[in-house]
């Protein structure tokens, strides 16, 4: 039987690559909070973490492009993952020495292999999404990649984690010699998790290279003078960069908030879970409650109501404090799980046979997950956690006025027929809606 009749490759693929992409990034969310301890770093200093990584994600990815016309999609897939496991591997030199910037190096390394991995996987992708439809393949991205990030967290974290609310309150009333010997034993157990995900990631490169996947092609389409000419898809690439910014630093910072709000460094290092938990049910709720409304919602309604609730949700948080206010931070992973597929699916609208080429331009929003972290550090440093929050809020606004503009009363065109479905693609150009992170 001819592979190409046949969905399984693509599907265990992509199904296993969104897996593999939700479980490194989103493991800078636990990263941050243990380097600042391990590393005595100051809050800004500590998402220099999301910085390295998803500059060196977005930056590699289009140049990885020019390279897989001159490979296969296969082979671009091997070498992002085994650029991924050196980036592994250069954590154990780092964790050994505590060098932050050596970490930081194995951070830029993970982040370029992923963005290889992105560019040589989106052939499989659309090809998956074109045999089981776009929503089924963004349901598959969007459930692996947070399923991956809740496990990640919560293995990786309850072992950088264990038993570190005693070791630093020990590094706080020790000195010298003895308080560096602490740190080092705090920065030695990121050793083995390192080289356990090196491991991994080089089988799952093997794995890859026995797949029989010589029929997907790496070819993409260039980019039309037509979507450089756009407003609404130039909109759309500033309102992911905004929403992928306020995820990434939501994530990112709920763990060492939470530590500021009286949890043990045990109990904290778990809340990137739960705002990622937050989120799968956010997305199964657009898979499986929003086609049964009665009357369908435009991708514009559920966007502006979206973005509104994490709106609030950020005001509340900042207006309060303690366990309620970590719980609403909490809460924006699931009233923003919807964001960035609606605003991908409203900005890559109209762009017909530069759609692909289109969504790459949209994919590098994802810069926004290294820029706004480090705003919301300096301002934590001086400001303090809870205000510092006040940052998430013009970025959700933005996505509330991204929505508004594209209502029919403000101009935009109507699109009252659409199916639900078109939170994640366009009807007539199945093409499949990454995340932040993947």
């Amino acid at each position: 039987m001819k592979q190409e009749n046949s969905p399984a490759p693509e599907a265990y693929t992509v199904g296993a690559l969104f897996f593999i992409c939700g479980f490194i990034a989103w493991l800078n969310a636990t990263l941050i909070p243990y380097l600042k301890v391990a590393c005595e770093l100051s809050n800004f200093q500590a998402y220099f973490v999301t910085l390295a990584f998803y500059l060196a994600c977005v930056g590699a990815f289009l140049p990885s492009l020019r390279l897989l016309r001159k490979t296969d999609a296969e082979s671009g897939m091997v070498m992002g993952l085994m650029a991924m496991s050196a980036g592994a591997l250069i954590f154990v030199p780092a964790a050994l020495l505590r060098a932050y910037p050596l970490f930081l190096l194995g951070l830029a390394a993970l982040g370029a292999g992923l963005g290889l991995l992105q560019a040589a996987a989106s052939p499989c992708i659309a090809a998956f999404a074109e045999t089981k439809g776009a929503p089924r393949c963004c349901t598959v991205a969007g459930i692996c990649s947070k399923a991956a990030g809740v496990a990640g967290t919560l293995a990786v974290g309850g072992i950088l984690f264990y038993r570190m609310s005693s070791l630093e309150a020990s590094i706080q009333i020790s000195e010298g010699v003895s308080r560096a010997a602490e740190l080092d034993t705090l920065s030695r157990k990121a050793v083995l998790p390192c080289l356990a995900i090196m491991l991994a990631l080089a089988a799952a490169a093997f794995w890859v290279k026995s797949l029989p996947l010589s029929g997907v092609s790496s070819a993409e389409k260039k980019v039309d003078g037509g979507i450089l000419r756009s407003p609404r898809f130039w909109l759309g690439v500033s309102a992911l960069f905004l929403y992928a910014g306020a995820e990434v630093t939501a994530v990112g910072s709920i763990a060492l908030y939470g530590k500021s709000a009286g949890m043990s460094f045990e109990v904290a290092g778990a809340l990137p879970a739960c705002w990622l938990f937050a989120a799968i049910l956010g997305c199964l709720l657009g898979v499986f409650a929003v086609p049964n409304v009665p009357k369908r919602i435009s991708t514009e309604v559920i966007l502006a109501f979206c973005a509104a609730l994490c709106v609030i949700f950020s005001v509340v948080a900042v207006n309060t404090d303690g366990l309620l206010s970590v719980v609403f931070v909490a809460l924006l992973g699931l009233s923003g799980a919807l964001v960035w597929p609606s605003v991908f699916s409203l900005s890559a609208k109209g762009l017909g046979g530069y759609t692909r080429a289109g969504q790459l331009i949209l994919a590098t929003g994802a810069a926004g997950g290294a820029l706004l972290p480090l705003a919301y550090g300096y301002l934590a440093d001086t400001v303090g956690y809870r205000q510092a929050y006040q940052l998430l809020i013009p970025c959700y606004a933005a996505m509330l006025l991204y929505a508004a503009v594209n209502l029919p009363s403000f101009g935009g065109k109507s699109r009252r027929s659409e199916a639900a479905e078109n939170l994640t693609t366009s009807q007539n150009e199945k093409t499949p809606c990454p995340s932040p992170s993947t």
